[in-house]
């Protein structure tokens, strides 16, 4: 069973044109367009390293001759899809 889909706003308007933008009784539901999804969207992750991690794995990323976070990406997928065929296996 899904939650209906809840509409109100999390913060509050800035002024009364944005107070009528955010309002469900104001859209013109029967002009709405659906859009295909958007592909390869991008979801971003806060990690945490100590210094000394993190310059070495810039020193790592220097000696490929890419960025850090470039780096750290490229590595951590080929790990996840190296162990792939083992995860797919235990499920």
């Amino acid at each position: 069973m899904s939650k209906p889909i809840r509409y109100e706003s999390i913060q509050d308007p800035l002024d009364e044109e944005e107070r009528e933008l955010m309002d469900p009784e104001t859209w013109d539901w029967d002009s709405a367009e659906a859009l295909p999804p958007m592909p390869d969207v991008k979801i971003e992750l806060p990690i945490a390293f100590t210094r000394d991690e993190y310059l070495t794995i810039g020193r790592a990323a220097d000696a490929e001759g890419m960025t850090t976070h470039a780096f750290i990406a490229q590595v951590a997928l080929a790990v996840a899809q190296a162990l792939e065929p083992r995860s797919q296996s235990a499920a």
